[in-house]
């Protein structure tokens, strides 16, 4: 039986081959995710280890905030522990660090990075202790020494083309943006900076000032004397400072916690490109089922003739497993060595979004090789066996039949088993989204994967009628081609189905996100059309810190204007309140209701002080909370009581926050204090031309800052929403690509099993023209077929998450039926392109060679 696999394998290599690639794909996308991520992780965990070796003990502040909104916040310790630390017994030397927002401008002002959308934009002190300074200057450089110097990234440098001795703009917390000279370029130890975050290093004193953080650090580490263990030191330092609002950590403790914090950031890159390869590889296991289930039709003889010359049911099963796992080994292989190439491609296009990985050799483990190889050959022999089991069964009276007969659909049984599946699939998704779970996300997938197997079951049932539906014009507009076209991909519903599956996979993930992506949208501009009533909105992206904001210099400078009738900024952040992790925004008490329609329903907004809160309607309503009720907030400086003063009706639903503070009392939650958003009412009489002239000329230092009206404002909500749709339509291109290659792998099988009745068509009167037509518009049919399931599917994932997102104000279901239209037209487009070299192979059919074959 080994000999017939392998004759097998040598009589079928273009088809099988075809097969491979569908595999291959997968498995390298997901072969070159791992390398990619494997290579960050051991890159970035050595250099931490190297950054951190002259750290042996560092205290810092036990109070932090880590949310599910942003990165984690943490509170800061006084700077007159200082000399304590370093007066502990076994200190060798100690020194205090501080991290901040701060930004750099280039000499075309404009700011260099973009905190809000990629790496952050740090400001720090230059330490000068060598063991504890990760930062090593380059030739001609050294560090700051005056108020008026600074030190910057190599990165950031070379992006800015800036030179020792050069003076830089920086954009600061505390005050407006002031230039320094450049007093070295450093680099983060071998890498030009750190996750292609740019850095500027003050001296302490200066950073401490422009941080607004006047006595203070947010760390202080130690070096300690030879002969005491970092654990000696951390426990002599803990006992000598007796704080319980510290907290004291080995230099090991913290490599630990930065390599974790990279872990994380590393499955956030994973876990998409992940789930994508693993949507590749669901495609191409379709393909598999079905090139496998056609060669065992085409093969109906050859497995009646092995039955009836005392082959046996398990030798026959065993030589087409055989088949597939030669398949899934040989392009399981390929395709892990194509994903280690793919990884360099992927690292390339990290660094292009501004995410640099330093200079390391790429990591393939043990696991990625072996994990690659099972996973490609497990797939491909799955997929193969239910077509192994039908050749099994293959009776040895067939061997007398001149063509495989074809089994009809039990329509009966298909439709009550595919109908129940699909049912169970919507309920677990409709209960993951609205039901009151712990880990609904698991409900959703088990619900997703449902959907798509009972669409799959369904499948046959409504292939031929579908067919029919969506082939009826062709015989009218294309004649005998078209007739053709129409019938054959009504010949075999399963087959039909099966190849329209694979492409079902990948447009309902498009046709998701469309969704999605229009709804949202839609959702946005109603949000601000009811809840805005500003003129402008002076906007620097969303983020927290260093992570995006300008100084609160700019909203002072806004207020004065004799152009401006009323503004406010806004500041967001995390918070706990009574135990859950949430959001807020605080704002100027005294403007915000002319700028915002908040609709109060009890209490005033001018009330509000450092110690009291307002929250929604709809939060009070389901916490039981009333005016004068105190709530326990948790901010990054520590838990604080705050009163409600007052109750508001237009809350996150509505597009803004469930929590609002004065400004006052978010500066005493948080260690550092920006502005994310400034709005602006105009003053009666003042035009929007002239309004905006007015904010240009005060907001021209602040070039992050970008000035928008409401139409403005909404469509960079809009840019956002279209970033992430693109390249999430990048990620799915290997998947619908992998589905075309199972229409062409199908198509060109169909061509050589019906090489008969291809050859007698010639014979009469068809001609080569009308052949390659009655093929393409037979990929058309099949393409539009899995299109609009594809689609419908899509349509009702988009549908239950909008519905999900009704407390987030994402309340506005409203499909873009243009855009779905496109990609209706872009499938069956696609078919004719998949379809080339199958009608080609058609039109070249020699007659007298198709009618004489058996």
């Amino acid at each position: 039986m080994w000999r017939v696999t392998r004759k097998g394998l040598r009589a079928h290599k273009l088809r099988f081959a075809l097969t491979a690639l569908a595999v291959l794909l997968g498995v390298a996308f997901m072969s070159g995710t791992m390398v990619l991520t494997d290579t960050i992780e051991k890159t970035f965990d050595d250099l931490f280890a190297d950054v951190n070796a002259g750290v042996d003990a560092a205290v810092r502040s036990k109070e932090s905030l880590e949310g599910n909104f942003g990165p984690e916040q943490r509170a800061r310790i006084p700077a007159d522990l200082l000399p304590a630390v370093a007066a502990v017994d076994g200190v060798k030397a100690a020194d205090g660090d501080i991290d901040f927002y701060a930004q750099l401008v280039d000499k075309d002002d404009e700011t260099i990075g973009n905190p809000s959308q990629g790496p952050p934009t740090f400001g720090s002190n230059w330490s000068e202790v060598d063991e504890l300074n990760p930062w090593r200057l380059q030739p001609g450089s050294r560090p700051p020494e005056a108020a008026g110097e600074v030190v910057i990234d190599k990165g950031s440098a070379d992006e800015g083309d800036f030179e020792v001795g050069d003076r830089v703009s920086i954009l600061v917390v505390s005050g407006a943006p002031q230039e320094y000279e450049i007093a070295g370029i450093a680099k983060f130890g071998d890498a030009d900076g750190p996750a292609g975050a740019s850095f500027a290093l003050f001296t302490t004193a200066e950073a401490q000032r422009v941080a607004g953080a006047d006595g203070q650090f947010d760390a202080i580490a130690a070096v300690a004397e030879r002969g005491v263990s970092e654990a000696q030191l951390r426990d002599r330092i803990r006992d000598a400072l007796d704080d319980k609002d510290l907290e004291v950590l080995t230099g090991a403790e913290i490599t630990e916690e930065d390599q974790n914090e990279i872990q994380d950031l590393v499955s956030f890159i994973r876990i998409p490109l992940v789930i994508f390869a693993g949507i590749a590889l669901l495609v191409g296991s379709f393909i598999i089922f079905n090139t496998f289930s056609i060669v065992v039709a085409q093969r109906t003889r050859e497995m009646a003739l092995l039955r009836a010359i005392g082959g046996s049911r398990f030798q026959v099963t065993a030589s087409v497993v055989a088949e597939a796992f030669v398949v899934g080994v040989l392009a399981s292989l390929i395709g892990l060595l194509a994903g280690i190439g793919l990884s360099s491609v992927l690292k390339v296009a990290l660094n292009g979004f501004g995410f640099e990985i330093p200079a390391g050799a790429s990591v393939i483990r043990t696991s990625t090789v072996v994990l690659s190889l099972m996973v490609g050959t497990v797939i491909t022999v799955l997929s193969a066996l239910v077509p192994a089991w039908k050749a099994a069964r293959v009776p040895p009276i067939a061997a007398i039949r001149d063509v495989a007969v074809e089994q009809s659909v039990n329509v009966a049984r298909r439709g009550t088993v595919g109908g129940a599946i699909l049912l169970f699939g919507a309920g677990a998704i409709l209960l993951g989204l609205f039901g009151d779970l712990d880990q609904g996300v698991y409900a959703v997938a088990l619900g997703t994967l449902a959907v798509f197997v009972g669409a799959t079951v369904l499948g046959p049932v409504f292939a031929r009628p579908s067919c029919a539906v969506i082939g009826w014009p062709l015989p009218r507009l294309r004649g005998m081609a078209g007739t053709l076209a129409r019938e054959n991909a009504m010949r075999n519903p399963r087959r039909t189905s099966a190849t329209a599956a694979a492409l079902m996979i990948g447009v309902a993930i498009v046709g998701f996100f469309t969704v999605l992506a229009s709804s949202l949208k839609e959702s946005v501009n109603a949000q601000v059309d009811r809840a805005f009533q500003a003129d402008f909105v002076l906007n620097t992206g969303f983020g927290f810190g260093a992570f995006g904001g300008f100084s609160p210099d700019l909203a002072a400078r806004v207020a004065e204007l004799p152009e401006v009738e009323a503004s406010s900024p806004l500041r967001f952040g995390t918070v706990k309140v009574d135990g859950d992790d949430d959001f807020l925004v605080a704002f100027d008490p005294e403007t915000v209701l002319e700028l915002f329609k908040l609709d109060p329903r009890k209490g005033t907004f001018t009330d509000l002080d450092e110690n009291s809160v307002a929250v929604s309607e709809r939060i009070a309503n389901r916490k039981g909370w009333k005016l004068g009720t105190e709530i326990p907030v948790q901010f990054p400086n520590g838990e604080r009581e705050l009163t409600i003063r007052t109750i508001y009706g237009t809350g996150e639903r509505e597009g803004l926050s469930d929590f609002g503070l004065s400004l006052e009392g978010y500066a005493l939650g948080y260690p550092e204090v920006v502005d994310n958003q400034v709005y602006v009412r105009l003053a009666d009489g003042v035009s929007p031309a002239e309004g905006r002239k007015a904010l240009e000329r005060v907001a021209k230092p602040y070039p992050n800052a970008e000035i928008q009206d409401q139409t403005e404002f909404k469509e960079s909500f809009s840019g956002q929403i279209n970033q992430i749709l693109g390249l999430v339509y990048v990620l799915l291109v290997l998947a619908v690509f992998i589905a075309l290659i199972g229409i062409a792998n199908t198509l060109a099988l169909s061509v050589y099993e019906r090489t008969r009745e291809l050859g007698l068509l010639r014979a009469v009167g068809m001609t080569r023209r009308q052949l390659r037509s009655s093929v393409r518009w037979e990929a058309v049919i099949i393409a539009v077929l899995g299109t609009v399931i594809g689609i419908a599917i899509g349509v009702f994932f988009g549908f239950a998450v909008i519905k999900s997102l009704r407390d987030q104000g994402f309340e506005k279901f409203a499909p873009s039926v243009g855009q779905l239209i496109i990609i209706v037209i872009a499938a069956g487009f696609a078919g004719v392109v998949a379809a080339l070299f199958p009608a080609r192979r058609a039109a070249k059919l020699d007659v007298l060679r198709a009618i004489s074959t058996e």
